[in-house]
Parts: structure tokens; sequence; C-alpha cells
């Protein structure tokens, strides 16, 4: 079976981010088959540092750059989708970074998984404080339980993380545009019922938290989608589970926010 993958990696002013981020994938044991970068409208450097290692690295695998006007990292995935030439996509945050044996492993479970059509691995996170920590995405998945039930309670899958198949984003409309924060968890939830899901016990990537992610004005947006979202699938959750999520999204943000007071 060939397996072909397209990474995806959005970008806005990420030139303190981008080149270890760029890096961590053109250094896999197995290179993927094509990296998409799209630059979301930044104002410092981070096109030209792209347009550098894309010289530099070109010959190791497909590497392009598409530049477009700041609309957002979903608007940017769905271009970078839509200009995907492969059967996989892989997505990969400007600011985050993958470990080196992440596609080798991916190929692997997906030989020995023909059915699947999603992966989510674990991920190393480092906190503000320096502390890393791994997060098990896995831990609380239960097989015999609603996927929809479960992700719409609590997001189970972290953007870099993911891999699944082209066709199963396009046939369900990609990311909403229209939302201000959280669209991938949103896409997620919508897609909940045709996803046939495999999560790698792997560590495979990093997650960097960054002080920009957990300012007042970030939480307020994040919290006021969250609660869009959750009312968005409200009649399918029932309200039982819908008042259930809006408790989990309160608290959750309450915690985050007496973290912002600390630090």
């Amino acid at each position: 079976m060939q397996i072909k993958i397209s990474v995806i990696i959005p970008c806005y002013n990420s030139e303190k981010f981008i080149t270890k981020t760029l890096q961590s994938v053109l250094s896999q044991t197995i290179y993927p088959d094509e990296i998409i970068l799209i630059d979301d409208g930044s104002t410092d450097n981070t096109a030209k540092i792209i347009e550098s290692i894309i010289i530099k690295h070109n010959h190791k695998t497909e590497l392009s750059l598409i530049k477009s006007k700041q609309h957002g990292p979903g608007y940017a995935r769905n271009i970078g989708i839509k200009n995907a030439k492969y059967e996989w996509i892989a997505f990969l945050d400007s600011d985050d970074y993958w470990e080196k044996n992440k596609i080798e492993i991916i190929y692997k479970y997906i030989k020995q998984n023909k059915n699947i059509n999603f992966l989510c691995h674990n991920e190393y996170m480092l906190t503000l404080n320096g502390v890393k920590k791994v997060s098990n995405y896995s831990k609380f998945y239960k097989k015999d339980t609603s996927l929809f039930n479960q992700i719409y309670y609590k997001n189970y899958f972290s953007t870099s993380a993911v891999v699944c198949k082209r066709k199963l984003l396009l046939d369900n409309n990609l990311f909403n545009i229209n939302l201000m924060s959280a669209q991938d968890y949103e896409l997620w939830i919508r897609m909940s019922d045709k996803i046939n899901l495999f999560f790698i016990p792997e560590v495979l990537g990093n997650y960097i938290e960054r002080k920009g992610n957990i300012t007042s004005g970030n939480l307020y947006n994040r919290m006021i989608n969250e609660i869009l979202i959750a009312n968005m699938y409200k009649q399918k959750a029932g309200l039982k589970l819908f008042l259930l999520r809006l408790a989990r999204i309160f608290s959750l943000y309450v915690y985050y926010y007496l973290r912002r007071l600390i630090s």
C-alpha cells in the first residue's frame, strides 16, 4: 500500500519559531511527500526565512510557500488542504515541532490499520515555567462510547498531533473560518461520526505553551467561541451533556485565568 503525506503548516509572524519547526520536519527519518507552508499575512520576516529554507532543502521533498492575506489559521489550513496533492494530511502549527521519527511511526500504523482515516499521537508539553510533561490524549478515550459525546465534552485532539485523510476533511467542508478561534475543535466535532480513529501511544510531538496564548483577550475569545460551538451542537448532545460542557468550559477558563494572574 502506497502512503503519501502532505504536511500543512500555517504561519503568522512566526520568525522566532518557524526555523525549528520546519527543521523538525526536514530532519525526519522518513521525509513526508510534500510540505506546504501558508503565510497568513505576516508582517515580520517569516516569509523570507521560509523562502531561504526552501532554497536550501527543496531537494529533500516538495516544499512550497503560499502567501495569503491575514484570515486566521483555519483559512490558511484550508488553503493548504485544497492545494495538497496527497491522500494524508499532517497538521503542524508554526511554533510546535515533531520528534524525528514521527512520519516513520505514522507510516507504520497506517499500514497496520487499513480502515483508519484519523490518527492522533501523544505530545510533550513545555509549560510557561519550563516544566516538560506528557499530554496523553488517549487516556480517557473509550472505544465503546460515542466519539461525538466524548470530544463534545473534552477535546482529545491536538492539531499538531493529528494526521487524517484529505478526503475526510474535504467531505466535511474543512475548517469553519467564521469562528474566531477553536476552529480545529469544531471540525473534530463535526467530523466525529465519520472518524475511524487510531490513537498512537508514542510521544511524537512537542507543544510549546506561550504567554501570548493565555492573555486575557485570547482566553475570553476562546471561551466565547467554545460556548458558541457547544450551542451549535446542543440539540445533538442533549441538555445534560450541553450543561456539563458549559460547566467544563467555565471551570477551565477560571483555571487559565488564575494561571495568567500568577505568571
